[in-house]
């Protein structure tokens, strides 16, 4: 099984401003937001905020990366406030 969890996200490089600073804490994130799902399992995007101590909005934006990247699945039916649970796609 190939690790590419050091891969950057290619839009990082043309952002500025906050999502920037978001951007420029890639590795460390990337790492605690995986090993949170590995853990613990599928989980809603409050869920990852709070056990990483980083705002809702912050865990959104790597989630979202982690879909667009094929590393990371929402499920197919949101739960009762409206949030899906994400999971790590299992690499064969």
């Amino acid at each position: 099984m190939k690790d590419n969890s050091r891969e950057r996200f290619p839009e990082n490089v043309a952002i500025s401003g906050r999502k920037r600073e978001t951007a420029r804490q890639e590795f460390a994130v990337r790492a605690r937001v995986l090993d949170l799902l590995r853990e613990k399992g599928p989980l809603t995007v409050p869920e990852v905020a709070l056990a990483l101590g980083i705002p809702a909005a912050d865990a959104l934006w790597w989630l979202m990366g982690f879909v667009r990247y094929n590393k990371v699945k929402p499920g197919e039916k949101a739960d009762d406030e409206g949030y899906y649970r994400y999971a790590l796609i299992e690499v064969k």
